[in-house]
């Protein structure tokens, strides 16, 4: 009796569980296959958060000295959140041919997440009615502004980029690449669908109309992370309408954590807030996690019930279905430049519902600290 209840459990998870990839593959196509918009006039403010960016800030201020939109119709606001390294020289030093404004934060007020009120600061030292946000470590495509804003002249209050990161040597760094590359696909999927669930910090904007009728982040000051998903599901449940911007030369690169350890801590940060989503997405986003974590479960615990070489079914069945579901990320991958061997692919995958799942766990018992 036991062993027929794992089997149904078992096909039911794995059955759902693959559904969803081919509704992310499915959403992908209906926003990939949008028509970009017409050349955009607007002006556009960028907003950076620098903590300690002395060796990043040169590289991302040459790709936006290099970007295709004029430079008199943006304004790069910086804010340099408590460096306590060169940051505040770099800026200076690296500011030729840039409209930067820079900011200075010396402390942060009790209760408030650090980079959340650096961003509320450089928000609202921005002049102009669209905002553009990424991070100091990032390298836009020299697409990115004009694409985005052409996005926004598609009728878009908010604008969701793609950002995955580029993997260096070792293991942890080239699972981090491919992970980065499944949550875009997933983001965009659910995008596609009008099921918007979350934002890459590293590459999105919003309208200041849009932005101060969802409260701002003033809301979800306390969260430690969040500054990008928790926003933008404020901004769909005040009425925002969301696009991606799927244009060529459009992404915003940055480096993988080169270390599992890097790795853990920044994934601890990311699952934590994800017990904080609001809205009909996240109801979608958890049975598919639920199931998607509950499919090997059930799959070894009927290994362990059945008794010789058919305790191998499950195990195949298992890697046959990492396989069969990665192949709807094949399209987004593709386009992101990432992995897309199959096997390999297959393997990630279950790599990353065990670690995801473990990390989750520990994300709500250990609370974590920037």
């Amino acid at each position: 009796m036991m062993l027929q209840v794992f089997e149904i459990l078992f096909a039911l998870c794995a059955v759902i569980s693959s559904l969803f990839f081919v509704f992310v593959h499915l959403g992908w196509r209906r926003m990939f296959h949008r028509l970009p918009g017409s050349s955009s006039s607007s002006s556009v403010s960028i907003i950076i958060a620098a903590h300690n960016a002395a060796e990043s800030l040169p590289t991302l201020l040459n790709a936006l000295r290099l970007q295709s939109y004029p430079k008199d119709r943006m304004q790069i606001v910086i804010v340099d959140d408590r460096s306590t390294d060169r940051t505040t020289e770099v800026i200076l030093d690296h500011s030729d041919g840039l409209p930067i404004e820079s900011i200075r934060i010396d402390s942060t007020p009790d209760g408030i997440s650090p980079k959340k009120w650096a961003l509320h600061l450089g928000i609202q030292h921005a002049k102009h009615d669209i905002m553009l946000l990424t991070d100091a470590d990032c390298i836009p495509q020299i697409e990115w502004v004009a694409a985005m804003l052409r996005t926004f002249d598609r009728a878009n209050d908010v604008v969701l980029g793609l950002a995955p990161l580029d993997a260096l040597h070792g293991c942890a760094s080239r699972y981090a690449a491919f992970e980065s590359r499944r949550t875009m696909a997933l983001m965009t999927g659910a995008a596609g669908w009008r099921l918007p669930y979350m934002a890459c910090g590293r590459s999105w904007g919003f309208m200041r109309e849009a932005y101060d009728r969802s409260g701002g982040l003033e809301p979800v000051f306390s969260h430690l992370g969040g500054d990008d998903d928790l926003l933008l599901q404020q901004l769909v449940l005040s009425g925002a309408c969301v696009g991606v911007c799927m244009e060529a030369g459009s992404r915003v690169h940055s480096s993988a954590p080169a270390s599992w350890k890097a790795l853990y801590h920044q994934k601890l940060r990311h699952y934590r807030v994800s017990g904080s989503y609001r809205g009909r997405a996240s109801v979608l986003l958890a049975v598919f996690v639920i199931t998607e974590s509950l499919t090997p479960v059930f799959g070894i615990l009927l290994a362990l019930l059945l008794s010789g070489p058919a305790f191998l079914i499950p195990l195949l069945v298992l890697l046959w279905k990492f396989w069969y579901d990665t192949g709807f990320l094949l399209a987004p991958l593709r386009w992101m430049k990432g992995e897309t061997a199959r096997m390999r692919l297959a393997l990630l995958e279950g790599f990353h519902i065990f670690f995801a799942g473990l990390v989750g766990l520990i994300s709500f018992i250990k609370q974590p600290h920037w």
